[in-house]
């Protein structure tokens, strides 16, 4: 069972529709996205609000889903369980804490900033995949990413244009405590999870030498190092964290301010 799951989900790289950065198949899987985000957006028009929230809800509660899979699927994809894909990232966690902000009374008051956040971190994955290695469009791995960061995409639009989320800019606050709890979470994971352990070689007896079994350094949430790893290392720490959470706030402030003149045009209308 573990063979024939692991031939039909591991990367295939036959040099067929390879996707990687603005590849051809990079840019079909966007206007795909767009296309279907457009589609039901047009096949939704007349539905009732009820009718609207609850597609929203579903959106993200299938991009919740599809995120919890992978962790059972990904050992036939890659091998082993990929702890790079623990909630620590922004796109990985928001699925989580979109869902809760829907269902809870305790994190209700984050809704809006958790449907920006993973919209702004969802959009900029995929229009600049750099995390993802190449490998055959229709590979599971790159199926998924896709499915995934698409679904999150959806989520955010669909809120923003049935107007699910609040955009008073006196809640912008949310935001803002939003973006400083998921850096102080991946902070937290990163100094959990990067580390290097070693172990004495047991070839033969008293042999002197160590082997690595174990050597990590992760940097979700990019408030270890920048996402380009541009800037030298040595001040890097201490520049990276602002300039992501600066960023993401800048991003979602910038999505909110746009969605409220769209919104209060289409009203005016």
């Amino acid at each position: 069972m573990y063979e024939s799951l692991r031939n039909l989900l591991k990367d295939q790289n036959n040099g067929v529709f390879t996707f990687e950065a603005f590849s051809l198949c990079h840019i079909v899987y966007l206007l795909l996205i767009i296309g279907g985000i457009a589609l039901t957006l047009f096949l939704y028009k007349n539905k009732t609000q009820e009718q609207k929230k609850k597609l929203v809800d579903f959106t993200i509660s299938l991009a919740l889903c599809l995120y919890v899979a992978d962790f059972f699927l990904m050992p036939f994809s890659e091998g082993a369980i990929d702890i790079d894909k623990l909630p620590f990232h922004l796109c990985t966690s928001m699925s989580i804490m979109g869902v809760l902000a829907r269902r809870t009374k305790t994190f209700e008051k984050f809704k809006t900033s958790f449907t920006l956040m993973g919209f702004v971190g969802a959009v900029a994955y995929l229009v600049y995949p750099s995390g993802v290695s190449s490998a055959d469009g229709y590979s599971y791995r790159i199926l998924q990413t896709v499915l995934y960061h698409g679904l999150m995409i959806a989520q955010g639009v669909f809120a923003i244009a049935y107007d699910d989320l609040d955009f008073e800019w006196k809640n912008v606050k949310y935001d803002a405590i939003a973006i400083l709890g998921l850096a102080a979470w991946a902070y937290l994971g990163n100094t959990l999870y990067s580390g290097v352990l070693t172990e004495a070689c047991a070839c033969v007896e008293n042999c002197p030498h160590l082997v690595t079994v174990y050597d990590h350094e992760f940097n979700w949430f990019f408030v270890m190092h920048d996402c380009f790893y541009a800037i030298p290392d040595d001040i890097d720490v201490y520049i990276a964290p602002f300039l992501m959470i600066f960023g993401v706030f800048g991003l979602c402030s910038l999505v909110r301010f746009i969605s409220i003149k769209i919104l209060n045009a289409c009203k005016k209308k």
